[in-house]
């Protein structure tokens, strides 16, 4: 879970430090952020992508060549479903990530700092970037009960704790690799590779089980973020082999309990949200040991139930179908960030939903919105942030609870929020149509 983020220059965040941490020094299980449009909320979110690309460099570049340079019918299917473009914008170096993540215009470095807990103990991930390559990178975790780096390295100096290595031949190899390859990927994304690379299992034996725990935790927070041209990504990983494309696809005959399962899941979910809805389950043709399935819900349409191909739901019923592995994964323990968990779906759906999940988040749930309903709902107060930036748009994220005044029974945070006691709300004033249209006829 997160503990708190720090970052600077990266992307419209010069300078922002956020603690999601309770009274009883435990991070919270979930938060909900706001503010107007463009103040920082998408990048924020962003940051924790970001994260992962970093620790993905030497894996996306080795898969890129094998896809573009030696196309065989391994990853014929991979260089099929994208075209050159979408993979070099998901395979990235880190000078490409630079590029698209350092405040334009940024003369110092851009850092990500992420402070976390993991099996009840405190973490630190530091890593810094100028703008060519990684400068700095920090990892603090446990060895042998205390809390101490496992990594310190810089241009200058490499420092690495040899207790986080087993294996003490392992461990020179590591520093040679350190050697050869730190700067243009990082501590973490060359570990991963290790991984990937070597036979299954080789490394774990090599490497400190606390090593192991972190990096397995730090790539596998869960990402659904916004893109552009309404484009949207992201990073999934659930405990249970929960199959990602919910409305269809083509699976081994031998996952058919695990399709059955999530056919219990989505009927349970979509019936009960929906008044409409009397079943969800899966279409299935049975072929040379493979399972086609396809995503259908029956609903009472004028008085008649009707079978309806679920693709032709709205764009918010889809919506909430894509939503459903992340709200999952955060149930099952899981880091969980969502931007804009709102968008096309109905204020209330989305407040029901949320009371719905919050008492079963084991995990973390970070989510950004506009639906100020659930400011009024049974999500705690402490629990909501506001994005604000002042006259000099120097931003801070800070819970509402934060904010002096008392919260009086007339006047409920949602009433507070609007009213612009909070900030983090657009400021308008009117836009004179009959000048702009007098404007635009004076060529004709």
């Amino acid at each position: 879970m997160i503990r708190y983020v720090k970052l600077e220059n990266y992307k419209s965040l010069v300078n922002l430090e956020v603690n999601f941490m309770k009274k009883k020094n435990e991070p919270k299980n979930i938060v909900v952020i706001y503010g107007e449009n463009g103040i920082g909320k998408s990048n924020f979110a962003n940051s924790f992508y970001t994260l992962n690309e970093t620790m993905s460099t030497m894996s996306s570049i080795e898969m890129l060549k094998q896809i573009l340079e030696k196309p065989n019918e391994n990853n014929k299917a991979m260089y099929d479903d994208f075209t050159t473009e979408y993979i070099k914008t998901r395979f990235k170096d880190i000078k490409m990530i630079i590029n698209d993540c350092k405040t334009i215009d940024s003369k110092d470095n851009m850092i990500l700092e992420f402070g976390f807990m993991y099996n009840n103990k405190n973490g630190i991930y530091h890593i810094e970037m100028d703008n060519e390559e990684i400068v700095r990178e920090r990892l603090e975790y446990v060895v042998n009960k205390n809390q101490t780096y496992f990594f310190d390295i810089n241009k200058d100096n490499t420092k690495v704790n040899p207790n986080i290595f087993i294996d003490k031949d392992y461990y020179n190899e590591f520093l040679d690799l350190l050697d050869k390859y730190w700067g243009k990927h990082s501590f973490l994304s060359i570990l991963s590779y290790e991984i990937e690379d070597k036979k299954n299992g080789y490394i774990n034996k090599k490497i400190s089980k606390n090593l192991y725990t972190v990096l397995a935790y730090l790539k596998t927070i869960c990402t659904k973020i916004k893109g552009g041209n309404h484009t949207e990504f992201g990073i999934i990983g659930t405990k249970h082999n929960l199959i990602y494309n919910l409305e269809e696809g083509k699976i081994s005959l031998k996952r058919e309990k695990e399709l059955n399962n999530n056919e219990y899941l989505l009927n349970e979910i979509f019936t009960t949200l929906y008044s409409d809805f009397k079943k969800v389950y899966y279409k299935k043709t049975i072929e040379d040991n493979y399972i086609t399935y396809k995503l259908y819900s029956k609903k009472m349409i004028y008085g008649k139930i009707m079978d309806v191909d679920f693709s032709l739901e709205s764009t918010g019923t889809q919506n909430i179908l894509a939503l459903i592995p992340y709200l999952i994964s955060a149930c099952e323990g899981q880091t969980v960030i969502i931007d804009e968990l709102d968008t096309g779906i109905h204020d209330l759906l989305v407040k029901n939903l949320l009371e719905c999940i919050v008492k079963y988040v084991k995990g973390q749930l970070i989510i950004t919105t506009h639906n100020t309903m659930l400011i009024d709902s049974s999500i705690p107060n402490e629990d909501i942030y506001v994005f604000n930036a002042n006259s000099k748009a120097f931003k801070e994220l800070i819970a509402i609870t934060d904010f002096d005044g008392r919260i009086h029974k007339n006047n409920s945070p949602r009433k507070k929020y609007l009213s612009g006691l909070y900030g983090g709300i657009p400021m308008f004033t009117d836009i004179d149509f009959d000048d702009i249209l007098e404007n635009l006829n004076r060529g004709n």
